[in-house]
């Protein structure tokens, strides 16, 4: 979810697009409900949240589960990081649809196959929230004993070495709008460990952006913390792209990666069937650009 200050904005541009066009602005339930009318024509624009009534209303559900938009658009021919689908044996509505050997042995297949790390997160999630990065079979089984006491079922997918992660606002085909996330990093001086340097970033990081960034930092492996990055060199020390988690956006984006962008978006939200709707594109290291997600619900600061 988006911080206060930031869903207050998004309420804002809409109250003023509202007010330019002469239409009828209510907010309700803290202004999580919005109604737009056009007076003259009667015609009304539901906004819950940040879901806007001019998708169908099941292609909206195919994007808000993930695993789900992965297996639509693997089905479509464009290239997206699969997501394995696991239900909770323990909750009342799943537990029918197991068979009765269980999860496991599925989720150590899956896991053997796409080798470790491995990400384990909710079905159903936003903003990098409930995302787990796994290293071995005991980070594993907290993962999915967190995950299934959060949500009816989890997905399992491939940990990708992401170069830069791309969002595309989307409208009829179109891309509309297009930036770039950019991972909080340290600069190596040859001497300094990861993390004395990222201890320098965080005395010098404004009041507001210092909790997401502990946080990220906190993440990091032992490993990683105590290793001396050489002259120069830049490492990210967090691995998620979410702009509520110290991620910032840039609109510096080469034009042919940006023409490329242009093409594979508009084919995710086609295949989905959304109209209106921001891609999550990742370039991958050796493999190239795949779908990471495609949001039904359009936010910038995410």
């Amino acid at each position: 979810m988006a911080p206060p200050s930031a869903r207050r904005a998004f309420v804002e541009t809409l109250r003023k697009v509202a007010e330019r066009h002469g239409f009828e602005f209510i907010a309700l339930s803290r202004d999580w409900i919005i109604q737009i009318t056009d007076p003259g024509t009667g015609r009304r624009c539901n906004v819950f949240g940040y879901t806007f009534d001019v998708n169908p209303a099941g292609a909206i559900e195919i994007c808000k589960e993930k695993a789900a938009s992965s297996l639509v658009l693997a089905q479509h021919g464009v290239p997206n990081i699969p997501h394995h689908v696991f239900l909770s044996p323990s909750n009342e509505f799943t537990a029918e649809y197991l068979p009765r050997s269980g999860n496991w042995t599925g989720m150590q297949q899956v896991v053997q196959e796409c080798g470790f790390p491995v990400v384990l997160k909710t079905l159903k999630g936003t903003g990098g929230l409930d995302v787990i990065r796994a290293t071995c079979w005991k980070e594993v089984e907290a993962a999915v004993q967190h995950l299934f006491n959060r949500e009816y079922g989890l997905a399992i997918s491939p940990y990708k070495r992401i170069v830069d992660e791309y969002r595309c606002v989307c409208l009829d085909g179109k891309v509309e709008l297009v930036y770039k996330k950019l991972r909080s990093t340290v600069i190596g001086d040859g001497t300094s460990t990861v993390a004395a340097l990222a201890a320098q970033m965080l005395a010098a990081a404004d009041s507001k952006a210092v909790p997401a960034l502990a946080k990220a930092i906190a993440s990091m492996s032992v490993e990683d913390l105590g290793r001396v990055p050489v002259q120069g060199e830049t490492i990210a020390v967090q691995w998620k792209h979410n702009l509520g988690q110290g991620a910032t956006a840039s609109f510096d984006i080469r034009e042919d990666m940006k023409a490329r962008l242009v093409e594979m978006a508009p084919r995710a939200a086609g295949a989905i069937g959304v109209r209106f709707c921001s891609v999550d594109i990742v370039d991958v290291e050796g493999e190239g650009l795949m779908i990471m997600e495609v949001n039904g619900g359009v936010m910038t600061d995410a």
